[in-house]
């Protein structure tokens, strides 16, 4: 498994993390930080957006494919997680 494999499986998964981090703070009242997302989420289901545009984030990855590139990725995941989980705390 080379390690542009695993950083990809290590950003799907992130992605999964996002989802539902973001999805439960939906849940609570709280609104979407990113605005491009914050308005399709008027005209769709939430889920469905994100899902969507992860699939298309993960598909770049891989045609880019460049595991220094997706690392970064999943950098700003790990921050971006981080940033749903200390909203949900907040309550």
């Amino acid at each position: 498994m080379t390690v542009q494999v695993v950083a990809l499986l290590i950003f799907i998964g992130l992605q999964a993390a996002d989802i539902w981090t973001t999805q439960k703070a939906l849940k609570m009242g709280k609104r979407e930080m990113n605005p491009l997302l914050a308005k399709l989420f008027e005209y769709a289901d939430p889920v469905g957006v994100m899902v969507a545009v992860k699939l298309a984030g993960v598909w770049a990855l891989w045609w880019v494919d460049n595991h220094l590139i997706t690392l970064a990725a999943c950098m700003v995941y790990v921050i971006v997680i981080n940033n749903n989980l200390d909203v949900i705390e907040k309550k």
